[in-house]
């Protein structure tokens, strides 16, 4: 059920990203149903929260710790700077002048980006785990060296993909907080356009998968 909860909030954040190929009530309405299983999430790993004040605190525990709460904190931007924006859910709610506010839009954008890219980074720390338990379910109990070369290569390939999806996407100039009007990326359909984002969010994963390996290296 975890790993399940997972693979839901994956593919809700990737549709999300795809918002220009959306209609603005689908969007939203997913927006604020997404919160739902954040929540369940949170409650999964409530003892997480609890566990914060015990133990012996290193680097990579500290960054952990950081990577989480910027995530937080990115989720939490997105969601406030959407119901603003809004222009069906809270559009009686949300006074005019708030929803036609320029700024407001590009705080949702870049958040939204930061949302993605934390994202990405935080699913990467517990790929190991994530990996291991899909491993045992199809009865694979270990790998040869062989075969971990190629899974590696094609890591990297995967990796190149995703920062070239980046570029496409202009996500550094979003992460800035620059106006954007157009990507290179918008050329695509709807689906490229989807698969873009994936890329951007493989290439944090794996990432994120990097820094655990100095996580595991360092608490040893």
């Amino acid at each position: 059920m975890r790993y399940g909860l997972d693979i839901l909030m994956i593919v809700l954040l990737v549709g999300e990203m795809a918002f220009f190929y959306l209609p603005p009530l689908v969007h939203e309405a997913v927006g604020v149903a997404f919160l739902l299983p954040i929540a369940w999430h949170l409650a999964l790993n409530r003892r997480y929260v609890s566990s914060l004040g015990s133990g012996r605190w290193n680097e990579p525990r500290a960054l952990r710790c950081l990577l989480n709460i910027l995530l937080a904190g990115a989720c939490f931007l997105t969601v406030i700077s959407g119901c603003l924006t809004s222009s069906e859910l809270f559009a009686d709610v949300v006074p005019f002048s708030l929803r036609s506010n320029p700024s407001l839009y590009q705080l949702h954008s870049t958040a939204a980006r930061y949302f993605l890219v934390l994202a990405g980074l935080h699913l990467g720390l517990h790929l190991k785990a994530w990996w291991q338990k899909w491993l045992r379910a199809a009865g694979i109990p270990s790998r040869p060296l062989p075969a971990r070369m190629l899974l590696l290569g094609f890591g990297m390939l995967l990796g190149a993909a995703g920062a070239y999806a980046a570029h496409q996407d202009r996500l550094v100039e979003y992460l800035q907080g620059a106006h954007i009007f157009m990507m290179p990326a918008l050329a695509y359909s709807g689906a490229g356009y989807a698969l873009t984002q994936v890329g951007i969010l493989v290439l944090f994963t794996e990432i994120g998968w990097v820094l655990s390996l100095w996580k595991g290296a360092r608490s040893k």
